[in-house]
């Protein structure tokens, strides 16, 4: 049965009131059972103790009927049942009463009152005593001044029956037991009545939710009391009134949703358990024909396996192809949720599509400009931050070398420096030229000098626990091409062998004549016979799958973390070996390694030595020059050049700096040497600010960037010029002494 909250108070309340009166009723009765049998020892030593003065003179006498009567009157009070006297050895001389067993133990050494007590009486002995002269008495002497000494003379025995002490025991009881009876009725009636009091708002309360259940907005009416229960019954109506608000809300919500399930551009419908369709929206019936008409949901009718996978985990933006009221197959990308009933068995299925059939058939024709877009847009940033880091490094180290000598051991150093410069201008130059298809440096070099070069470099910055050798035969023969390409395309391969070891290994690089005859190399190429220059890189590391191999070449496939590689390292080496008419070859077995192996055709010939690079001599100084650039290391470095052959120099960190510089200083400003992308104001704004205040200055654009399309429009105008970054001093000076000649 189920309980209710008054019941419960009620049960509650009255089981407290019932233990609370039993627990004090038992501590009551026990506490007056206690007293009543402490007044009766205490009333029973009292007689035993006058038994021991009325049985002196009798157990003195030794006479029968002495003790007889002193007997008879002390078993004349009501609750004695036995009286016996013993001489002073414990011999018994009278008994009279009923007969008890003698208790444990022996009490004739005792000096006081004692007692036993059995079920049903209590055994007292008391030792009886006399007093006698220490002495003999003088007959002449008083009584008074002699010492006297008292004498055990025997004992009393006195048994005390419980009979009375039980009917008062269970008088006790019975009174306290009624009263807890009384005390718990009329408690449990006032509990009651109380109880009953207090829950009537609730039931009122209880009956209005019932009316809610039921789809009524009642108002509690009979509660006006301050209290919580007061105060609960209003928001209990501002509650009702809520709700019957929000629930006409949720049927306008309910109506605004249905129209928008019309209307948006996803075909939604659901399905039953058993994959019939029971419910879609206006887009599924225009693409699938409605309900009412039969349309395949899939390809062969209803799929039970896809049906299937859907229960198990949903299907979740799965590319499937479907057929249409008209027969035509579409590409949609489909997602279907199961939805369960309460007792987690499948109720149906909730679905939608987007229909990507056209989508798909520019996917294929934007791919490709799209992958070309995204590379030339990273080349381009990637050359003008670091033309613009280059631009300082090979600047100084240009100038350096103009007031060093030749045989000062610092030269080498600083020779090396800028041809480490060199090399990455280079690079930054040649990825712009991949990724736009540009021309490359051609030249006949040695690849064991590269090899050497890159080996001195990448033991110096990987990790000790990579074990670099180098094999190269003596002798080889050189290759044409770009060497700064090459270099970057073995430092790649050298790259990606360290990262497939990250706990350690050996790298192995060979380079190698290798002359093939009529056999062919398989593997993403067919190498043809001849002659050519091989380049092996090998490592220990953790290799791969055929799946990853088939896949290694393609721009941005990377199986590295996120933020650890972007794809484009192997498919710059696949464009640097191509463009050099050279083949690669890839073995790799899982958990072996990886061998990378570079074909390069053989050169005829033989390497020439490079001539130096003139160095600059001395340029008169031809007036002032005003440099604004955002990059600190650009202007410091083009002032430094300049101020070094005695020209002026003004600098400008932004554009409107720049603006206010000239447009104080314009009489005697002969040159601007402009950078094209800088915060604040723009190279190409200042640009046309400057040549408003002065039409026929000269100018100088400079960029990290190739020349873009925009450069061509500012080109145009007269007495202006282009500036690669990073340039070194010499054509640095080459471009101002050209522009101020006006050779623009």
């Amino acid at each position: 049965m189920r309980l209710t909250f008054k019941n419960k108070a009620l049960y509650f309340m009255i089981s407290v009131l019932i233990i609370v009166s039993t627990v004090y009723t038992y501590e009551a009765i026990n506490t007056e059972k206690s007293i009543m049998r402490t007044e009766i020892i205490k009333r029973a030593e009292v007689i035993t103790t006058l038994a021991t003065k009325t049985g002196e003179l009798p157990i003195l006498s030794g006479n029968p009927e002495l003790l007889k009567n002193a007997a008879a009157f002390l078993k004349s009070t009501p609750e004695v049942v036995f009286v016996s006297f013993y001489d002073s050895k414990m011999k018994e001389l009278i008994h009279d009463g009923i007969t008890v067993p003698e208790p444990p133990g022996s009490v004739a050494s005792g000096s006081s009152v004692i007692f036993f007590e059995t079920q049903d009486l209590f055994d007292f002995y008391a030792p009886v005593f006399t007093l006698r002269p220490k002495e003999d008495i003088d007959i002449f002497q008083g009584a008074e001044n002699i010492p006297q000494i008292k004498d055990n003379i025997g004992w009393v025995r006195i048994g005390f029956s419980k009979a009375d002490m039980r009917r008062a025991e269970n008088r006790i009881v019975f009174k306290g037991v009624m009263l807890a009876i009384i005390f718990a009725t009329l408690s449990g009636i006032i509990v009651s009545i109380l109880i009953a009091i207090a829950t009537k708002p609730l039931m009122l309360l209880f009956s209005a939710v019932k009316k809610i259940e039921k789809g009524e907005y009642p108002e509690i009416k009979g509660i006006t009391s301050s209290d919580e229960i007061g105060e609960l019954a209003v928001a209990f109506d501002r509650m009702s009134a809520a709700i019957k608000d929000r629930e006409l809300r949720l049927m306008r919500s309910e109506k605004r949703i249905r129209d928008l399930f019309d209307r948006v551009e996803h075909a939604i419908f659901r399905l039953d358990k058993d994959g019939n369709i029971v419910e879609t929206n206006k887009n599924f019936d225009e693409i699938c024909g409605g309900i009412d008409k039969f349309c395949s949901l899939f390809v062969y009718g209803r799929d039970t396996s896809c049906l299937q996978r859907a229960a198990s985990q949903s299907i979740k933006n799965v590319e499937m192809r479907i057929t249409g009221s008209n027969g035509n197959e579409h590409t949609v990308i489909m997602s279907i949720y199961p939805e369960f009933d309460e007792g987690g068995e499948i109720a149906g299925y909730d679905g939608y599509f987007v229909n990507i059939t056209e989508k798909k058939k520019f996917e294929e024709v934007v791919m490709q400009s799209q992958k070309l877009e995204s590379l030339g847009l990273l080349a381009g940033g990637i050359a003008h931050d670091f033309n613009n880091i280059l631009t300082g490094v090979l600047g100084y180290s240009t100038l350096l070398k103009t007031v060093v000598p030749e045989n000062e051991k610092i030269y080498k150093y600083i020779d090396t420096i800028e041809k480490s410069a060199k090399r990455a201008t280079n690079l930054t130059q040649q990825l712009l030229g991949f990724a736009r298809k540009g021309k490359y440096s051609i030249e006949k070099f040695n690849i064991d000098y590269t090899l050497n070069e890159m080996v001195c470099f990448l033991r110096e910055t990987f990790d000790r626990s990579i074990t670099i050798v180098l094999d190269s035969e003596e002798n080889l023969p050189p290759v044409e091409g770009d060497s700064n390409q090459i270099y970057q395309a073995l430092m790649n391969l050298c790259l990606n062998a360290r990262d497939a070891m990250p706990g350690g290994g050996r790298l192995y690089i060979k380079a190698e004549f290798y002359l093939l005859h009529d056999r062919k190399v398989y593997d993403l190429f067919q190498i043809p016979p001849g002659e050519y220059m091989r380049i092996s890189v090998t490592d220990t590391g953790r290799g791969m799958s055929p799946d990853v191999k088939k896949r290694i070449f393609e721009p941005f496939y990377t199986t590295k973390d996120v933020g650890k590689g972007t794809g484009l390292g192997l498919a710059m080496v696949y464009g640097i070996v191509k463009n050099h008419g050279g083949y690669i070859n890839v073995y790799s077995e899982p958990d072996l390694g990886t061998c990378m192996r570079i074909y390069l055709p053989k050169a005829e010939g033989s390497v020439e030595d490079k001539r130096g690079e003139k160095s600059m001599g001395t340029r008169p100084a031809k007036g002032t020059i005003l440099i604004i650039d955002d990059e600190e290391v650009m202007r410091e470095l083009s002032k430094d050049i300049l101020e070094a052959y005695n020209f002026e120099v003004l600098l400008a960190i932004h554009g409107n700096e720049g603006i206010r510089i000239f447009n104080e200083h314009k009489d005697r400003i002969d040159l601007v040497i402009l950078d094209m992308v800088m915060p604040v104001k723009g190279g190409r704004q200042t640009f046309k600010e400057i040549k408003v205040i002065k039409p026929d200055v000269k100018v100088i654009l400079c960029s990290g960037y190739a020349e873009e399309k925009y450069f061509y429009e500012l080109l145009e105008a007269s007495n202006t010029g282009f500036l690669q970054k990073p340039f070194q001093s010499t054509e640095l000076l080459s471009k101002v002494e050209d522009a101020l000649m006006g050779n623009l």
